[in-house]
């Protein structure tokens, strides 16, 4: 089961696919598509506005999120996704880089307490 935030973020993505170029909504896998219908909290009202543009509207962080996914996975062009790519692969890097600074840290917390747990105390 879908947790209820995405339900209503996929409520959000359905209102906004239905108002979107169906051209740009043909890009998107039928399977998606039929996802997003069947899991989106059908009771939720959305405070989508046709007319506004999407960035000057309040829409949920799971919308923004899924909208991007949606955005990466099918209507972003080959040198877009190269970008993305590339970027992906330097913050992975990033993160990486930090996971072995804090192994570093880690490491040396468990060798100080093996230190202090080993040391002798003058009687």
């Amino acid at each position: 089961m879908v947790d209820i935030m995405y339900q209503n973020a996929l409520a959000e993505v359905e209102e906004i696919l239905q108002n979107t170029e169906e051209e740009l909504v043909a890009k998107i896998p039928n399977k998606i598509r039929q996802f997003i219908k069947e899991n989106r909290n059908q009771e939720y009202m959305t405070n989508i506005v046709n007319v506004e543009p999407l960035n000057r509207q309040s829409i949920l962080p799971e919308t923004q999120a899924l909208l991007a996914l949606i955005y990466r996975s099918y209507w972003a062009t080959e040198e877009e996704k190269k970008e993305f790519a590339d970027r992906d692969s330097i913050e992975l890097e990033k993160a990486r880089e930090s996971l072995k600074i804090d192994n570093t840290f880690e490491k040396r917390k468990e060798e100080v307490k093996i230190e202090e747990t080993t040391s002798l105390i003058p009687v």
